[in-house]
């Protein structure tokens, strides 16, 4: 298995040892450094919601928020919980916050949020009778705080029920910026590295090459207490589009097994799906792979479409090993990182 394989493949170097370096900037909310910093782990949210609220709001909340991500077991985006107001003065340096409001109540959160709204919240609210405010950096630095509001109880409910997918996705685009900030706090390999192949990407120095073989070429970052992660690629010239479901299923089986040391992975174990990768239309692969030889495995991600200017097809794959905890950020470190790949014109 690749978490066997001898350190010294760690050093070798596809673009002659280079060492320039560059910094990148992912497009993420900036730190307010004036405020304090928010702290709480960065995948819990807390509801400040009345009792009544609370009630019926709950059942949304947790189906939308704490929906799984399938790696090699159902690991949760999120996990909720409800907040008491009467000891809000000590989540306002938390992470990640909710509040539902009632316009019209005079319940205790209701209320607050209420003497909080600037006149044009409550001119919205007068006239469209709901709204969801997302704020960044509200109270505390790298806080997230999202306002659902309703002129009345039972607006308020619906505007939770229908806009729960909307919220869900709030959240996990802040959960990729916080993730996307750690990832490129280090410099990357500069643009010059690649230059040698038809693509390139915004990879940071911790990757170092894993494997390098016929149009396939791998990363791998290993550090303390986290999970190994693979950013690989393969390409493959083709006059005409053959980047199909099954051309994307066939390829990465056979880097899988060729390069990784005989992973494998089986197609009840896997989903497929349309995916749009930055600019380019084509495939997703993802779920679990196995290794017989080791006794191991892990999870795993893959991209595939055709770049019709250049000719070539392109399989992305992002792999993860970790048997002692989580694997869901990992796999979006990766994605985060695939997201940032270009393939180069003729």
């Amino acid at each position: 298995m690749k978490h066997l394989v001898i350190i010294s493949l760690l050093i070798l170097f596809i673009f002659g040892c280079s060492k320039s370096g560059e910094k990148y900037n992912p497009k993420v909310t900036r730190k307010n450094l004036h405020k304090p910093y928010a702290w709480g782990h960065r995948q819990k949210i807390y509801i400040f919601a009345d009792n009544n609220v609370w009630k019926y709001a709950e059942k949304p909340l947790r189906a939308s928020l704490e929906r799984f991500h399938f790696t090699t077991e159902n690991e949760a985006y999120f996990q909720i919980l409800r907040a008491d107001y009467n000891a809000i003065d000590e989540f306002y340096k938390y992470n990640n916050l909710i509040f539902l409001s009632d316009y019209s109540s005079d319940q205790p959160v209701s209320k607050h949020v209420r003497s909080i709204m600037q006149k044009n919240v409550k001119d919205e609210i007068e006239n469209n009778s709901v709204a969801i405010y997302p704020v960044d950096n509200l109270w505390a630095n790298d806080q997230y705080v999202v306002f659902l509001i309703g002129d009345n109880e039972e607006n308020l409910l619906k505007l939770n029920i229908i806009q729960s997918t909307k919220l869900f996705e709030l959240f996990r685009k802040k959960f990729e910026d916080r993730i996307a900030i750690k990832t490129y706090g280090l410099d990357v390999y500069s643009a010059s590295s690649f230059k040698s192949l038809p693509w390139k990407v915004k990879l940071p120095k911790k990757y170092s090459v894993y494997k390098k073989g016929d149009r396939f070429t791998s990363f791998m970052a290993r550090s303390k207490e986290r999970a190994d992660r693979y950013f690989s690629v393969y390409y493959e010239e083709m006059p005409e589009n053959n980047v199909t479901k099954e051309w994307m299923m066939e390829v990465r089986k056979k880097i899988a097994w060729d390069y990784y040391d005989e992973d494998f992975f089986k197609e009840e174990d896997v989903r497929q799906e349309k995916y749009k990768l930055s600019n380019h239309k084509g495939f997703k692969l993802s779920g679990r792979w196995q290794n017989l030889k080791y006794v191991v495995g892990g999870a795993f991600q893959s991209f595939a479409f055709y770049d019709s200017q250049a000719k070539i097809g392109y399989l992305i794959d992002n792999s993860v090993y970790f048997p002692e905890g989580f694997k869901l950020p990992a796999l979006m470190e990766l994605e985060i990182i695939s997201k940032t790949f270009e393939t180069k014109q003729k």
